[in-house]
This record gives C-alpha cells, structure tokens and sequence, in this order.
C-alpha cells in the first residue's frame, strides 16, 4: 500500500476560522437587519467542511482569539465531522468576524472585522510541516501569505506535499493591494501543485486580463499540474497539459453567493482523492457550488455526497445541456 493510501487524513485546510454574521431571515441589507445569525465560516475551513460532508477525513490548522468564539467554532467543526487537533485560542488575539450583505445574492458583500495581529498569524512553519505529513492532499490559502508571519509559516510547507493545492483567496481588506498578492504569488505559484481562482484572482495572478482559457492556460505555466479558474454562474474552466475542460453551471435559485467556491473546491479534492476525471471532478465540484448557493450559509449549506450524486445523475438523465456538458480541447 503506498504511503499515500495509509496517511491519517484525506485532507487538511490551513487558514482562517471565522464567525460569519448573517441577516436574520427576512432581512438582506445591513440598513434594514434587526438580528444576526452566526455561522462557522473562513474560506479554507469551508472547504474542511465541504470535504468531510463529502465524506473525506479532513482537518484544519487554524487558531482562534482567545474569546467566547473559540468554543463555538470548535463545536461546530465538531459537529461537521472535522478534525479539530490543530485548533487553538491564541492570547491577546480575537476571532475575526465577517458581516455578510445579501442585498444582492448573486454578489454579496463582505466586511471583515479583525483584530491588529489575527489570530492564524500565530501558525508556525513546524506545525504545518507536521500536518502536511499525515495529508494526502493540504490545502492552502494566498490570504495565508498576507503577513510576514504567517507568510513565513507558510513558505516552510511549500514543495513538501505532494498535493499542495493553492486558493487564490483574494481578500482585498488582507492586502495593501493587489501588486502585494501578484508580487508573493509569483514565488509561491512554482511549488503548487494545483491552483483555484476565479476570474479576478487570476488576472491578479499573471499581472495581466485575459479570457478564463487565457488565464487557465497561464496559470500552468506558471508551475501547477492543473489551473482551475471558476465562472460563477457560467461554470468553471480547468487547464492540464493535456487541453483545457470546460463545465458548465448547474442552474440554481441564488440564496447566497458566499461558500460556493468553497463548496467547489471540497469536491476537487474529493474527485483527486477518489481517483475521477478531470471531466467528473468537474461536475460533481459545479453540483456542490450550485447547491450551496441555493441555502444561506456556508458550512451549515456545504451538501453531503449523496446530494451532489443526485444532482449530477438528474442532470445526467435530463440531458439539459446546462448542469453536465463538458466539453474538451
């Protein structure tokens, strides 16, 4: 058995732990919200989540502020079937807060309440190291690389995975701008094995705009093995050396656009562990990302195997032409 197949965990995400802070039911707008419901959130520990409703053994090294929300994101990744060993509070730090705006549901907003030294600048390069041995495949974040420190912490795990995936993760609050992110991204990119971004992302990633087979294309030059870029509404496009692949979006109702491409990206790593084409790996990532944005949330949305199985197979038998085509070159 090849030490891949006997390592612990499917799966471990490195990066932020948030508490998501969500409009009451009847409310979208900021102006117009009464109360607030709270949600386990932070890209790369919806993309653990996503990957353990999808039936993976998964994991997330992140740190918490020393405060009444470290408890509660601990029982929630619990409660979602993830390992919490490399969860901890750091003194003197807060859990950082997101306040989503759902006015618009297809482009939601964002605002990102943090303390001056966030609490994930607290990873240290060993820690990482220790996880990635145990990960047939570790995820990390560009957001991961936005201070020094944790920058530092991150470096030290690069080229050591084999499967290292990279989430471009723009934040523009993480960041002094985006030449910041195109400058870091330009050393890290050559050591990933594969890279996620959408659109933007990627154009901040080559420095130049481009088509998304365009960007895809440039992304694999710049080092990966494969380059996602996703679409939102209109799918997602994958480059390898054998050609590029294109999906289209299964249709969905928007509720909440946030967690869709975290949702995407647990079904890539579902699709590389279980050994799928880039064609199913595809479909089945597309199906997750619709589903979750059709619920409000994003952890608590995250579907389980079973739903996105559902899906891909009604398309299939459907024949719609807008939930399954793939179509390569």
């Amino acid at each position: 058995m090849s030490t891949q197949m006997t390592k612990e965990f499917d799966v471990v995400t490195v990066g932020r732990a948030v508490v998501d802070l969500y409009p009451g039911e009847d409310a979208r707008a900021p102006k117009s919200v009464e109360s607030y419901r709270q949600y386990l959130g932070g890209s790369p520990t919806n993309v653990a989540v996503a990957a353990a409703r999808a039936g993976l053994r998964a994991a997330v090294v992140t740190r918490t502020g020393d405060d009444l929300f470290h408890d509660f994101v601990v029982d929630q990744l619990e409660r979602f079937g993830v390992d919490t060993r490399w969860v901890r509070s750091v003194s003197g730090s807060r859990t950082t807060l997101a306040v989503c705006d759902l006015e618009e549901p297809s482009v939601p907003g964002l605002d990102f309440f943090r303390h001056a030294q966030p609490p994930e600048d607290a990873l240290e390069g060993e820690g990482l190291i220790a996880a990635a041995s145990v990960a047939r495949v570790l995820w990390l974040t560009a957001s991961g690389f936005a201070t020094p420190r944790s920058a530092r912490a991150h470096d030290a795990v690069l080229g050591v995975p084999e499967r290292l995936v990279l989430d471009l993760d723009y934040r523009r609050d993480f960041w002094r701008d985006k030449r910041d992110l195109h400058e870091r991204l330009r050393s890290v990119l050559p050591h990933v094995d594969t890279v996620i971004g959408n659109v933007e992302e990627a154009e901040i990633a080559l420095g130049v705009p481009g088509s998304p087979r365009e960007l895809a294309l440039g992304l694999l030059r710049t080092g990966p093995r494969l380059a996602i870029v996703k679409l939102g509404a209109e799918g997602a496009l994958a480059a390898t050396v054998d050609g590029v692949t294109e999906q289209a979006a299964y249709p969905a109702e928007v509720v909440n656009g946030l967690g869709a491409g975290d949702a995407f990206g647990g079904y890539i790593v579902k699709g590389m562990i279980a050994g799928w084409s880039l064609a199913d790996m595809l479909r089945h990532a597309a199906a997750a990302g619709s589903i979750v944005a059709s619920r409000r949330g994003c952890s608590v949305a995250m579907p389980t195997a079973a739903e996105v199985a559902e899906l891909v197979a009604d398309a299939d038998r459907q024949g719609c032409g807008q939930g399954g085509d793939v179509h390569c070159s």
